[in-house]
């Protein structure tokens, strides 16, 4: 049915019952008025006339007034619209100095936040790893205040926590780039060694020059961050060891625990399960699988450590496609130039704010509960 012609329809429904009950008012049949006799000597009586008196209309309006009250509070009503006026918000990224965002604002009626869960207060110290899901956090921060408001971003240089989604706000952001704030604790974490191991069964064993040249590569582009172990397969393996270079056959089932914990071993060997091939000639046929152990990875050259087999050997690149055998692969690029990261503003369909008023009526339904409570013991109290 058409919404619109429920109003009219309504309205002649209405005229069809009102104006039949006024004709019938108007027109009703003439009386005429008969004198008996007998009546001529009975004296009228004055008849009783009753009208409606409140005794206490102060208590009777409050308690009216109470339950309005309580109905509204059934109703749940809200306060649709940017009513309050519009407010300066001023988000750091949580590798941002505080102090030298300050000097960017003169504006000392700006409300300032970490771009962290809950957005605390740029007082309060910013949660460790926020910076990780900045772009996630940003858009939160913009849904969340009125389109009235205004929205400062202040980044460092270089900024993390992006992910593939362009930035798209639909507040006009002032972006604001001032050097990073430096977390020596971070900087010495990034710094830490990568421990690699060699064990063979010799200096006869087959390809042993070939990997030894491979991690002397590694080490000599970083001598800090790598410390190598070369030994015979007979020496004992320190459980810190990150990565195992294994030249002494299968992998023997003693290292198990240790790659179910996340080690990573390589070894040459042509196993049943090699797992996922992560490693192909540019004719297609494999080189190397990788197969999962828990926590860790099992690398498995498929060809013998030799020119002929391998040719790969003698290449400038081999020890980087070694290298990429022990690490993950990379995960989307999370961090770009803050310059080139800001943020591109659209114009989006919005709900309005809403503020709920469940709060203040109660606080409003208290007190008439007490005044009326107030009124009714005087009334009881009065002689």
């Amino acid at each position: 049915m058409n919404l619109g012609l429920l109003l009219p329809m309504g309205l002649v429904a209405l005229a069809g019952v009102v104006v039949p009950l006024l004709i019938h008012l108007v027109r009703r049949p003439e009386q005429r008025i008969v004198d008996f006799p007998a009546l001529r000597w009975l004296r009228e009586s004055v008849r009783p006339r009753r009208r409606l008196r409140f005794e206490d209309p102060w208590l009777l309006a409050v308690r009216l007034l109470l339950l309005i009250l309580l109905a509204l509070l059934l109703a749940m009503p809200v306060l649709v619209g940017d009513w309050r006026p519009a407010r300066h918000w001023v988000v750091l990224s949580s590798e941002v100095d505080p102090a030298a965002a300050r000097r960017e604002f003169t504006d000392s009626a700006a409300e300032w936040r970490w771009l962290a869960p809950d957005f605390p207060a740029v007082d309060a110290v910013p949660p460790p790893g926020s910076a990780q899901t900045f772009a996630s956090l940003l858009r939160e921060f913009d849904v969340e205040i009125p389109a009235a408001d205004r929205l400062s971003v202040i980044v460092p240089a270089e900024l993390h926590g992006l992910d593939a989604e362009r930035l798209a706000l639909t507040h006009e952001v002032d972006w604001r780039v001032i050097p990073a704030h430096i977390d020596g604790a971070a900087t010495a974490a990034t710094l830490k060694p990568r421990r690699v191991a060699i064990r063979h069964a010799g200096a006869e064993s087959a390809g042993l020059a070939y990997l030894r040249a491979a991690v002397s590569a590694w080490h000599a582009n970083a001598p800090e961050q790598w410390l190598i172990d070369d030994q015979a397969s007979a020496a004992t393996l320190s459980d810190n060891v990150d990565w195992l270079i294994w030249l002494d056959g299968p992998a023997p089932e003693a290292l198990t625990p240790w790659i179910t914990r996340g080690g990573r071993v390589l070894q040459v060997a042509t196993a049943p399960d090699v797992g996922e091939i992560v490693w192909r000639d540019e004719d297609g046929a494999p080189i190397a699988g990788d197969r999962r152990i828990g926590s860790g990875h099992l690398v498995s050259l498929l060809r013998p450590l030799s020119p002929g087999e391998l040719p790969g050997l003698l290449d400038a690149d081999f020890p980087g496609r070694l290298r990429a055998l022990f690490e993950d692969k990379p995960p989307p690029p999370t961090l770009a130039p803050a310059g080139s990261a800001q943020p591109l503003h659209v114009e989006r369909q919005r709900q309005p704010s809403q503020t709920s008023l469940i709060a203040l009526l109660g606080l409003l339904a208290a007190v008439l509960f007490l005044i009326e409570r107030l009124l009714a013991t005087r009334r009881r109290s009065a002689p």
